[in-house]
């Protein structure tokens, strides 16, 4: 089965800024939601601008979800038509 343009486009350019939070949930999509971010580990708050911006602000690694900036850091794979998955940080775009 193939998809149609328009499908494959909506799957990687998605219609709103809290869709296109790469690596993250719909279930924490919230947390990351307003004008600042407070890493999970309550260790640090920053503007949400610095969520996703390559450099690691978090010791747990909880702001670059969609990047592999974080050592600790995990990926959340929506892995459309099988089964989500939770993958280490050092596994976004490897290829």
């Amino acid at each position: 089965r193939h998809l149609s343009t328009a499908m494959f486009l909506s799957l990687v350019w998605p219609a709103s800024a809290a869709e296109a939070l790469r690596g993250v949930s719909a279930d924490a999509r919230p947390s990351f939601n307003g004008p600042t971010f407070r890493c999970r580990d309550g260790g640090a708050e920053m503007p949400s601008a610095r969520v996703n911006d390559d450099y690691c602000d978090c010791l747990d690694g909880s702001d670059e979800p969609g990047t592999s900036a974080c050592a600790l850091g995990a990926f959340y794979c929506a892995n459309v038509g099988f089964k989500p998955r939770v993958l280490p940080a050092s596994r976004v775009d490897d290829g």
